[in-house]
């Protein structure tokens, strides 16, 4: 405790400040109606639900609903607030964060949280040699966000009890973001007792703090949620939380409307247009921090020629996609990140559509007749991609007017995450949803090391983004991803294609759902107005 000179705002937004001055009131209770079953489509299922062992968007969708960070975002900002951390010191030198715990939270098992359990959780994550580690390495599960996404695998030095409620965490470096990383959704905390029935258990029967507990899975049909009556924080108004995959927008689309399901994501942009149309029916923009791209395999020919990278880029008419299958809500992207980030370069311009300088780099690069690849485009609709098929039709529709066949494939959402990771794919569709407002959630992911999806070895990029990651300047932060999306620009190892701010729609009677921009959206806010 004695390098505890003072309680420090090393990095941290305004909201970060407040509550690292302060211990914070818990949430008041909403004045509004009670009860009921909140029942949510989709367009895909859940991977597992252990996320600390998933990318997938699908999968926190329910696991946020479950589990509570240490820290949390607040309300439709990227602000922090206390979760089930209640107050927090940070050393002058910015590598020493000591949490105070909240007492008297158990969780949905009925065993006590407390700073054992903290620590319990980042030596799963952290620790290769740890038990429970290596089950879930075994069972098919990877600590990406820990090792890859976020960098604290090589950032934290020590997570330390230092009582029942007091934990410490120790960096090796500062790390600009890390009280943003520890909001992500993957790193809340879950019961180390129940991961006592091994790793396929612990995956399917989620068991955290927060404010629903699990009932079930039917897989490619519904999660259900009950009500957690002795949650710590704000207490759910609805009884029950159903999430159910529908898989087609349209389909997803007839049940809001017949009223089968209450609320909804993924809708194609005519049925968008409908749904402003009708009285019955609301539409909420989340606000954008995304970005839709392609991405291609830049160790293996044709796409280890930079001319080749430049040239699919260029012949991409990415204006004309965004505004015919778009439906209003896109932005053609620059780079890749959203215009509203840290280091976001209005000298990059992105991608010119040209095809005719397409062609002259094709022919430079030794392909004057053009080449035939199988493109790959995701199963499922995402909030950066409203109808990926569609899409990828217009892609292989421009790719031709070069000379470029693509033979268009997908495969199930799962199977697909996976094996992008392991670059089975020559060139392939996906995108990011930003998970806590800071660049480094981007660009690192992307690019920070040579592993999962990405196979372009650029050294000074990760050497800058590792600088960029590790400095509490912002404007040291600003001009060095400035400096790395000139370079992304330059190399096309992806090409950024859109920006959303995606619409969710809902039956009038829901209210109280907060729209955030990373989607970290929380079920306990919401109430039905029947």
């Amino acid at each position: 405790m004695s390098t505890l000179r003072r309680r420090a705002t090393f990095g941290l937004g305004p909201a970060a400040i407040l509550a690292a001055q302060q211990i914070w009131r818990l949430p008041l209770a909403h004045a509004r109606g009670e009860g009921g079953t909140f029942v949510f489509g989709r367009g895909g299922d859940s991977v597992r639900l252990d996320p600390a062992t998933v990318t997938d968007g699908e999968s926190f969708r329910v696991t946020e609903q479950i589990f509570d960070n240490l820290v949390q975002f607040d309300g439709s900002s990227t602000d922090l607030r206390p979760g089930l951390a209640r107050s927090w010191d940070i050393s002058a030198d910015g590598t020493v964060y000591t949490f105070r715990l909240r007492q008297g939270v158990r969780f949905h098992d009925g065993t006590p949280f407390d700073a054992s359990a903290v620590k319990w959780n980042f030596d799963r994550w952290g620790n290769k040699e740890n038990q429970w580690y290596q089950e879930a390495v075994a069972g098919g599960g990877t600590f990406e966000y820990y090792e890859d996404v976020t960098g604290l695998a090589d950032a934290i030095q020590s997570v330390d009890v230092l009582d029942e409620f007091t934990v410490q965490i120790t960096l090796n470096a500062p790390q600009g973001p890390f009280m943003l990383n520890l909001a992500l959704p993957a790193f809340p905390i879950i019961s180390p007792y129940s991961a006592s029935a091994g790793f396929d258990a612990l995956s399917r029967n989620p068991v955290g703090t927060g404010p629903f507990r699990f009932v079930s899975w039917t897989p490619g049909d519904r999660i259900e949620l009950e009500k957690n009556p002795s949650y710590w924080g704000d207490q759910a108004s609805v009884d029950r939380v159903i999430i159910r995959a529908i898989p087609d927008n349209a389909a997803r689309y007839l049940a809001l409307r017949s009223a089968a399901i209450d609320m909804m994501e993924g809708a194609n942009p005519d049925d968008v247009t409908n749904a402003r149309r009708d009285r019955s029916l609301s539409v909420i923009l989340r606000p954008s921090m995304n970005v839709a791209y392609v991405a291609m395999d830049v160790s293996k020919r044709p796409f280890d020629n930079v001319k080749v990278r430049q040239a699919v880029a260029m012949s991409l008419n990415r204006s004309a996609i965004v505004e015919a299958l778009y439906g209003g809500i896109g932005i053609v992207a620059s780079q890749l990140i959203p215009p509203s980030l840290l280091g976001w370069n209005s000298e990059v311009k992105g991608p010119q559509y040209n095809v005719d300088q397409a062609k002259r780099l094709l022919s430079e690069a030794g392909f004057a007749n053009g080449f035939t690849t199988d493109f790959w485009y995701m199963p499922v609709s995402r909030p950066y991609y409203p109808n990926p098929q569609a899409v990828a039709e217009a892609f292989k529709s421009d790719l031709a007017k070069v000379g470029i066949t693509a033979n268009l494939k997908t495969e199930d959402w799962g199977a697909y995450l996976a094996d992008r990771n392991q670059l089975k794919f020559p060139i392939w569709m996906l995108g990011w949803t930003g998970d806590n407002g800071d660049t480094d959630n981007f660009l690192f992911t992307f690019f920070g090391n040579l592993r999962n999806d990405n196979s372009w070895d650029n050294a000074q990029v990760r050497s800058l983004l590792r600088q960029a990651q590790q400095s509490a300047d912002y404007s040291e932060r600003d001009m060095l991803y400035k400096q790395i999306n000139q370079v992304i620009d330059q190399e096309m190892p992806r090409i950024p294609i859109a920006h959303t701010t995606p619409p969710l729609l809902a039956r009038a009677y829901v209210k109280g759902y907060q729209a955030h921009p990373t989607a970290t959206e929380y079920y306990n806010s919401v109430w039905l107005d029947k």
